[in-house]
């Protein structure tokens, strides 16, 4: 694309009232932004769905947006190390252009590639999310990974971390899409998290750089997740949260929506949210293939991750350093037989969460397996 036509992009997304709905529209009629930006008064109200409001607002500031800040800014983004892309782009995902108002600019860090996956499934839900939650999110980004399929998230505390920690850990990629610049650190407990996603995945956003975070960018960045994905899950949700309002875009841009049903103590207002869901027909959801068989997505897996005794050595000795040692080590605790995941943390004296990253490594590296009912054990070939 030349320099000139992603500098009117650039300005064109930056005029105030125009949304990707009334950009859609001027596109439509204009074919392209130059067009718009140099169109008289007369001609910009010929178009349908353009109100005066809009007019005056394109009339009256564009001339504010001069070409040189755009310049600059295009030359941050690459020393940035992004980029961006615009509806029409090959780069562009194509499932994103099927919802109502697609952002009519994308701007990338990562390998835009995943973009365009087949299977992507976005997990969102509480940012105080429950140990169990935590627990779920992760296996499922986990299980989606090894199943070959993109796990979408926001990168949000609580649930959307989970999501991103549990497709890294299964070699798989994973998207974050975030309601920020890319050049801005939130929240700045996941700047580390960030780093590994752009190497594994991708991270987008249609703000441009130098965008901090504020509450009415949100749920615009959620209709980002769901319209990347063929379904959504949401792990746990209070009755008003922005989970909520991602599960309904997903309905309406004619996504599946997955539930997990909630497992917290009576009253959790967290359940509340995913059980209504489920209540008004939300798919439940309580492992992977629920999710493959409710999309007919063929069971794919990766082949077995192999490892080295010097790895094997690295996990064991993780899981004995990062507790007490009067506990005794994970391996040494499920000798005895299978455990559950929380009575096994209470053992080792560590967070379900902190206890689900190491057992996530244990078991791609062929030390325990997970059983059912959030159960682990030593393979046999650990045994003895």
């Amino acid at each position: 694309m030349r320099r000139e036509t992603l500098q009117d992009w650039l300005r064109l997304i930056r005029l105030p009232g125009l949304g990707p709905v009334a950009i859609g529209r001027l596109l439509q009629h204009f074919g392209k932004p130059e067009s718009i930006l140099e169109a008289e008064k007369s001609s910009l109200n010929q178009v349908p769905g353009i109100s005066q409001a809009m007019v005056a607002s394109l009339q009256g500031f564009r001339e504010m947006i001069p070409k040189d800040p755009i310049t600059n800014q295009l030359d941050q983004l690459a020393n940035f190390g992004g980029r961006a892309i615009i509806r029409g782009d090959a780069e562009y995902p194509q499932i994103l252009t099927e919802i109502h108002d697609p952002p009519p600019v994308l701007f990338i860090l990562g390998d835009s590639s995943h973009l365009n996956s087949t299977q992507s499934i976005a997990i969102v839900g509480s940012r105080r999310a429950s140990r169990s939650g935590v627990a779920f999110a992760q296996n499922l980004g986990r299980d989606l990974s090894q199943h070959n399929i993109t796990t979408v998230s926001g990168l949000a505390m609580g649930i959307d971390t989970a999501a991103h920690e549990g497709a890294l850990l299964g070699n798989g990629p994973t998207i974050a899409v975030i309601a920020t610049g890319l050049d801005v650190d939130y929240p700045p407990q996941n700047r580390e998290l960030k780093k590994k996603i752009i190497n594994n995945g991708c991270l987008i956003t249609e703000a441009p750089l130098g965008t901090k975070a504020v509450p009415y960018l949100f749920p615009p960045r959620n209709r980002i997740i769901s319209g990347l994905c063929q379904g959504v899950v949401v792990v746990e949700a209070t009755p008003r949260s922005g989970s909520l309002i991602t599960a309904r875009l997903a309905l309406e841009q004619n996504r599946e929506v997955f539930a997990v049903p909630g497992s917290g103590a009576a009253g959790d207002s967290r359940s509340k949210g995913v059980n209504n869901l489920i209540r008004q027909g939300a798919r439940l959801v309580e492992d992977v293939e629920d999710i493959l068989q409710e999309l007919s997505w063929s069971i794919s897996t990766k082949p077995p991750t192999t490892s080295s005794p010097a790895k094997k050595e690295q996990i064991k000795n993780l899981t004995t350093s990062s507790k007490p040692s009067k506990n005794g080590s994970i391996v040494d605790h499920l000798a005895d037989g299978p455990l559950l995941a929380d009575e096994l943390a209470r053992k080792c004296q560590l967070t379900v969460a902190s206890l689900s990253r190491i057992l996530l490594q244990l078991e791609l590296t062929g030390v325990v397996v997970r059983l059912s009912g959030n159960r682990y054990a030593l393979l046999k070939s650990q045994q003895g």
